[in-house]
């Protein structure tokens, strides 16, 4: 499993250079995700999620985010939680971190990281999901 993860966090560096991992290679940080504009109560925000035991096989579920984080008129987005403990477990690092409720569809990874369902994928889900094109 470690070398397809090793595959996959190198694929995202690729996009996103400063995103830092896990020795255990376990968790994903995006230290400075721009968010799209006019949305929300800041241009930028940090988001990290869990890179489950069972991966590929079990995939991403929930992700963190700054806990400040708000929409444009000051509510929540639909499914955001205030503290680092989400349904799929605590946050893997210290903070102040709010939650997205966040079940990507389906999830289908195949014997090659391009072949299926993968990191890259999950995080372009993300982006969709700040983006409100995709609900809880």
């Amino acid at each position: 499993m470690h070398q397809r993860v090793r595959e996959e966090i190198e694929l995202l560096q690729r996009q996103c250079p400063d995103l830092q991992h896990g020795d255990q290679l376990d968790w994903v940080l995006f230290p400075e995700l721009v968010l799209p504009a006019g949305r929300f109560n800041k241009e930028r925000t940090k988001v990290l999620f869990r890179i489950p035991v069972g991966y590929p096989q079990t995939g991403p579920d929930n992700f963190f985010t700054d806990a400040d984080l708000r929409l444009k008129d000051g509510t929540n987005q639909p499914g955001f939680n205030v503290g680092s403990n989400s349904s799929s477990g605590p946050a893997p690092l210290p903070g102040e971190w709010g939650w997205l409720s966040w079940h990507p569809q389906s999830w289908r990874p195949a014997a090659t990281v391009a072949g299926g369902d993968n990191l890259l994928g999950f995080v372009r889900s993300i982006n969709l999901r700040l983006r409100g094109e995709e609900s809880t």
